[in-house]
């Protein structure tokens, strides 16, 4: 009889969306009492609560994400394991992030990559004509289709309806002497100082492997990947290579690199990191370690694969 009571409680509030108040006056109870019962209906096993827009595995293992790598947030996309269209609704969820965060006079900055040109693609026309969006790192002539940060800020910049900085020098010098010159000239010196006052970075994660984008594309060379997997280094966060404890002091590629260094990207108040892909996990685990990432947007494959323990 009493569960029966506990049943018709649950009914009451809420299908027929009745007040505790009114229960509590139909059972000739109190509200206190009626509230414990209500608060004691899933223990029970007679309600079930379903929270709609996201899977509660997400919201646990983007928890978990969050306190072990000590981020602000961390947003998991499902893909349902199809490696196909894992870059795709990720970029969807990194898309609708952007849209929904970024605030008139932010000022954004943006490396490039396929996942980041996909996110731009994926982001509604919303006029922020009070944003400024800038180029985080140089460019680099090459012969493949690339999505080079020049275009991808620009695209950004025509989304927002805003102005956007170029930063018109290479990516990888082959002196550090020319990087001391290059700095010296007032275009490339305006875009350094755009850069410092970013308050906003959306950012791909790379892999430090002779089969990455940055060494299969001429950004580096293999005598380069080769030097730095030496060295402990084995991933990337804007063309800075970033060791696997999360390290990034004492580069050998430092001196000749034209980006916004690490140190700026931690300054940065909210750095959007968007990653996806098996053969970037080490790369992931490294870039989050360093602390220069604030928010995460992943798939759950390779979210799930983050936080295994190798």
């Amino acid at each position: 009889m009493e569960r029966n009571l506990y049943v018709k409680i649950a009914y009451w509030y809420y299908t027929l969306g009745m007040t505790q108040d009114e229960i509590a006056k139909r059972l000739s109870f109190t509200r206190q009492r009626v509230n414990q019962m209500i608060h004691s209906l899933p223990e029970l096993g007679i309600v079930s609560v379903n929270i709609h827009g996201y899977e509660r595995n997400h919201i646990e293992l983007e928890s978990q994400i969050e306190e072990r790598f000590g981020l602000k947030e961390v947003l998991i996309a499902t893909d349902y394991g199809e490696k196909e269209t894992a870059v795709y609704k990720v970029a969807n969820v990194a898309a609708q992030y952007l849209d929904e965060t970024i605030q008139q006079g932010d000022v954004i900055g943006v490396s490039w990559g396929k996942t980041l040109a996909e996110v731009v693609k994926q982001m509604a026309f919303r006029r922020r004509s009070e944003c400024r969006v800038v180029q985080l790192m140089g460019v680099q002539n090459v012969e493949q289709m690339v999505e080079k940060a020049d275009e991808i800020a620009r695209e950004l910049a025509n989304k927002l309806d805003c102005p956007s900085y170029m930063f018109y020098a290479p990516v990888v010098v082959e002196h550090a002497k020319t990087k001391e010159w290059l700095l010296l000239e007032r275009c490339v010196k305006a875009a350094y100082q755009m850069i410092q006052k970013c308050n906003v970075a959306v950012l791909g994660i790379g892999e430090l492997t002779e089969s990455s984008t940055m060494c299969t594309r001429g950004y580096i060379t293999k005598k380069d990947i080769q030097v730095l997997r030496a060295q402990g280094f084995v991933g990337d966060l804007a063309m800075n290579p970033v060791r696997k404890d999360g390290s990034y002091d004492n580069c050998p590629l430092t001196e000749r690199l034209m980006t916004s260094d690490m140190e700026c990207l931690r300054k940065i108040d909210n750095t959007v990191a968007v990653a996806t892909g098996e053969e970037k996990v080490e790369a992931i685990r490294a870039v989050l370690l360093s602390g220069c990432v604030d928010t995460l947007i992943i798939d759950e494959t390779t979210a799930r694969m983050v936080m295994e323990d190798r």
